[in-house]
């Protein structure tokens, strides 16, 4: 292969040619490889494929969304749920009455079904997966049926199907996905060959989402990003394709039209954009944008309209980016000392939400939620005060909408 050549085959060549050469070998390689993802030979710099890039396609129109904020909750590793009401004009985070509420012994993942009746919480130390039925009055809680439910080792991400019928869990102990069938009273049954494998073989799962027609369920790990098609009516997963990912722990995300699948790793210092094909869902590399931070980024989360796009980047630093088909260019304050492993958006898009994911963080500041309006550009303006307590080391968080 043309990587593996030395210098001595381009003496006296411009070196341009070399670069070019190189660059055709690596594109051929991938579009060869594609099924099981590129070799070495396909890869850049920092672990990102060097793929076929796809066609540029039509720039869409924001998002427009009329869904506002209702409650938030946070998983806190000191074993508790934190709930809060959203005040849908500031933003503010209000504890609700009988919070925080003890469960389990590390319950650091939610999320909630877009019909906003069930919480599901995911226990890294247990590798358990409880669920709870939402009051839409009140915010309270009551866990229901058998819950908890065993699931996959360490789960660390949760993802529900639009239709709120089936639910999807990876986990930082497995090289799997995990999958359950929702009942109308929350009860969870095991879809039939859950646990679904990867096709790799770390034990490390990172994300997992769901697009917007359920359809298409796309999880990561330290090296692949893994695509699978869902059974329309069991939500069984079969794996249809493999790509390699951004280098070690980290997230994706989708863009809200479902023209793209973003991805970023800590061990990376790019954002990679994917586009998807609507019918298919394979992905194709479409290009990457530089992180503000050259020293990896944690998590990625995307604004309900589309526009914006925030990160955690180099352990403490939460950026903002604008988002235009597929590229991302920073703008705004970049907030230090937020030790964040999840970003929660308003169903809005007026408001981020961080939890400060550290025990005894440097500057004093944890055990708390971070949190930010989103002007008219996507920069991001710090609340003013101090931030709204929460339980012990808040970790993820999951906001309904009303």
């Amino acid at each position: 292969m043309v990587s593996n050549l030395g210098d001595s085959e381009f003496e006296g060549k411009p070196r341009f040619m070399r670069v070019l050469v190189q660059w055709l070998t690596a594109t051929v390689c991938c579009v060869v490889c594609a099924p099981a993802g590129c070799t070495g030979n396909g890869l850049v710099s920092a672990g990102i494929p060097a793929a076929p890039i796809a066609p540029t396609p039509v720039i869409l129109a924001p998002i427009a969304t009329t869904a506002t904020a209702k409650f938030a909750y946070t998983g806190n590793q000191g074993a508790s749920l934190s709930g809060y009401s959203v005040n849908t004009s500031t933003g503010a985070l209000t504890a609700l009455n009988g919070f925080p509420v003890s469960i389990g012994a590390n319950p650091t993942v939610v999320a909630v079904d877009p019909q906003n009746r069930f919480l599901f919480v995911g226990d890294i130390a247990l590798s358990e997966l409880h669920v709870f039925a939402i009051n839409s009055s009140t915010g309270a809680l009551s866990e229901v049926g058998a819950s908890p439910y065993g699931t996959v080792k360490e789960p660390v991400a949760i993802a529900v199907d639009p239709a709120g019928t089936h639910v999807y869990v990876t986990g930082q102990g497995s090289h799997s996905v995990g999958g359950f069938t929702v009942s109308g009273a929350g009860d969870l049954t095991p879809i039939a060959g859950s646990p679904f494998a990867t096709s790799g073989n770390r034990d490390y799962e990172d994300d997992v989402v769901v697009n917007a027609a359920g359809t298409f369920v796309y999880a990561q790990d330290l090296d692949n990003i893994y695509t699978y098609s869902v059974n329309a009516s069991s939500g069984a997963l079969t794996l249809i394709q493999t790509v390699p990912s951004p280098l070690s722990v980290g997230g994706i995300a989708l863009d809200p039209h479902g023209t793209y699948l973003y991805a970023v790793g800590s061990g990376a210092n790019s954002i990679v954009a994917y586009s998807v094909d609507a019918s298919t869902g394979l992905l194709m590399l479409a290009g990457t944008s530089p992180l503000f931070y050259q020293d990896g980024a944690y998590t990625i989360s995307i604004s309900p309209t589309g526009q914006f796009a925030y990160t955690i980047e180099k352990n403490n630093y939460l950026v903002s980016y604008v988002l235009s088909d597929g590229v991302f260019t920073h703008i705004g304050t970049v907030y230090s000392q937020v030790y964040g492993q999840r970003i929660g958006i308003d169903p809005s898009g007026s408001f981020v939400y961080v939890p400060q994911a550290c025990g005894n963080c440097p500057g004093g500041v944890y055990n708390v939620v971070n949190a930010f309006s989103i002007g008219s550009t996507g920069a991001l303006t710090r609340f003013p005060g101090v931030p709204v307590a929460a339980g012990t080391t808040p970790w993820g968080i999951a906001i309904t909408s009303q």
